[in-house]
């Protein structure tokens, strides 16, 4: 399994954040697989954005980002350049992420 490529589905992300039942545990398995560098994980850009805004309910805007650039730690963005995502994520001074990205 190490050197499988898998592509991380926004309602994954979503599944372990929100702590939803019943897929919250098994969406842990794979993220710690990613995590630990058993799976090498992706994510589609749109799935940033995605996640940040419907988190919105949530989690204030600071939590949100430390929150992606967590994960961003251990996926990669396909089709993207991962700097530029982590860099927008880091700035606060953009009122909207989206537009940012």
């Amino acid at each position: 399994m190490k050197n499988m490529t898998v592509l991380i589905d926004t309602n994954l992300i979503l599944d372990v954040l929100q702590k939803r039942v019943p897929f919250c545990d098994s969406s842990e398995k794979i993220l710690t697989y990613c995590a630990s560098g058993k799976l090498k994980g992706y994510i589609a850009l749109h799935s940033v954005s995605n996640i940040f805004y419907i988190l919105r309910k949530y989690y204030s805007a600071e939590d949100r980002r430390q929150l992606l650039l967590g994960i961003l730690d251990f996926l990669q963005i396909a089709n993207a350049q991962h700097r530029d995502v982590i860099n927008a994520l880091s700035r606060n001074d953009f009122p909207d992420f989206e537009d940012c990205l």
